[in-house]
């Protein structure tokens, strides 16, 4: 590159926009997006090469800018806001489907007479379902687009999940459950979309929030519970989970499509046309000349997980997604197993929530919003890596005062942090994760990780509902034990995402 550089200074008196920007990003004083301001000089080069080694064409004068700097350039605003109510509203659908797993498994146990490890099965097929599924739904999203996977996954979710309604026996519950998991796989899509809008600046403390609506989403699910299983029964509450996401397909038709999704398949006019709108509605402008068109490059190889650069990584966030997942539903389910426990003092094949225990369910998911402003605080000050080992280590620490006797009160309190810290450990793995995986192999990235997820999901119920059953002090200790390992994971990630663009593609 020097000697073309070369060259082409010796052709003319004053140095041309590919000589300033080489200058600039060796001397330091890039804006931090090398891989976009690399690949715009090689799209350059591969120009002036093609034209018989001429530098200085019409089209090399020209001004270029990337989807980075253009994301950048339209700021924060109504666009972002629009988009996260929308995307919100998704993530609360989901949360509905899979709250319904914790408030239902004491009814279905009373009324078809079943074992522990039947109601622990109930729970694991669904994660059977997104362990399948979720790499499938990240390798669509990276070949044909967030917003069309989001179509897809959010009819799946609320046919299967209607569907379910209608089961005639434990073993269509299961089937059903299952594919409704397969669709629920699907939901970091949305998360994907959001990350790809935001500017840096503002990009953690947004994704963050992205856990109030699911939040909101389990807080909604129990309150309704309460109400509807003791009059209508579980049937109709399974109407009332389904229902939102039949509505999120009407509100989907307005939801914009990935720009850099469109850059990275070879669609630079459409990703123009999306920016121009988002630059409009936040009252600001794109920056002046042409975006630059990245090489189209295959997207959603798996291969590509394991390259030299994210080896390291994607195997330790495959260790913290599987812990996260492991222990925010371990907490979910085992409430309502400790719960029984402590009003009979002993396992009980068929002991129905009371308004109490809805209450206390209630109060402890109101934990998951309480870390919001720690976490909004201190992960663009102490880094991400920081700040998932002590949402992890937090989180062990609660587990283990789990076994120790108290009133309800206080059990309700130490259900409430260990909620905030587990949701907590969510916020950091979906930040990260989008952060740190190239836009060709972004939602693949995520959708492969929470595969792992999935599987910590699936496991947790014969913990939470079978082992904690024979011994609560067994019980917690595995859970502190997996949170502690994934404590030292998150220090010890190779990559920290702080400050740093979100990388286009591969190097």
């Amino acid at each position: 590159m020097e000697s073309l550089l070369t060259s082409a200074d010796t052709a003319y008196s004053r140095p041309s926009r590919m000589t300033m920007k080489y200058t600039k990003l060796h001397s330091g004083e890039s804006n931090g997006n090398v891989d976009q301001e690399l690949e715009a000089i090689a799209l350059l080069e591969s120009e002036s090469e093609s034209s018989g080694g001429e530098m200085y064409t019409e089209e090399a004068n020209k001004k270029h800018f990337t989807v980075e700097e253009a994301v950048e350039a339209v700021g924060f605003g109504w666009f972002q806001i629009r988009l996260y109510f929308m995307c919100g509203l998704f993530t609360a659908a989901d949360s509905l489907e899979m709250m319904l797993l914790a408030v239902i498994s004491p009814v279905l146990r009373c009324e078809w007479g079943l074992e522990h490890f039947h109601v622990a099965f109930i729970t694991t097929v669904v994660f059977i379902g997104m362990c399948i599924m979720a790499p499938v739904w990240g390798a669509i999203g990276d070949r044909y687009g967030r917003q069309t996977t989001l179509y897809m996954v959010t009819f799946w979710i609320g046919y299967y999940g209607l569907l379910t309604t209608f089961s005639p026996s434990y073993y269509w519950i299961l089937f059903l459950r299952c594919l409704v998991g397969g669709g629920l796989a699907g939901s970091p899509q949305s998360f994907a979309l959001m990350a790809e809008y935001l500017p840096a600046k503002y990009r953690a403390k947004m994704l963050i929030l992205g856990s109030v609506p699911w939040a909101i989403g389990t807080i909604f699910e129990v309150t309704v519970a309460a109400f509807t299983i003791p009059t209508l029964g579980w049937r109709w509450l399974l109407v009332f989970s389904a229902a939102p996401s039949f509505i999120m397909l009407l509100i989907l038709k307005f939801l914009p499509e990935s720009a850099r999704y469109l850059v990275a398949a070879g669609d630079k006019d459409g990703a123009i046309k999306i920016l121009q709108k988002a630059a409009k509605v936040n009252k600001a402008s794109l920056p002046e000349g042409n975006l630059v068109q990245s090489k189209v490059v295959q997207r959603g190889e798996f291969k590509d997980l394991f390259s030299s650069n994210y080896v390291g990584t994607t195997v330790m966030l495959w260790v913290l997604w599987f812990a996260t997942a492991f222990s925010y539903y371990g907490m979910v389910l085992a409430s309502t197993e400790i719960l029984q426990k402590k009003k009979t003092g002993e396992s009980c094949s068929c002991n129905l929530l009371n308004n109490n225990d809805y209450t206390t369910m209630i109060l402890s998911s109101f934990g998951e919003l309480i870390p919001l402003p720690i976490n909004m605080f201190l992960i663009d000050r102490v880094g991400r890596k920081k700040m998932g080992a002590f949402n992890m280590g937090g989180c062990a620490f609660f587990f283990m005062l789990l076994q120790i006797p108290m009133p309800q009160k206080a059990l309700t309190a130490v259900m409430f942090c260990v909620r905030g810290f587990s949701s907590g450990m969510f916020n950091f793995v979906y930040i990260y994760s989008a952060e740190v995986y190239p836009t060709n192999i972004r939602t693949l990235g995520i959708g492969a990780a929470s595969s792992w997820a999935r599987v910590g999901a699936m496991v947790t119920p014969f913990v939470a509902q079978v082992l904690l059953d024979q011994s609560l002090t067994a019980a917690v200790w595995v859970y502190s034990s997996v949170c502690s390992v994934a404590a030292i994971c998150a220090i010890c990630l190779p990559i920290e995402t702080m400050g740093r663009a979100l990388p286009v593609s591969l190097r």
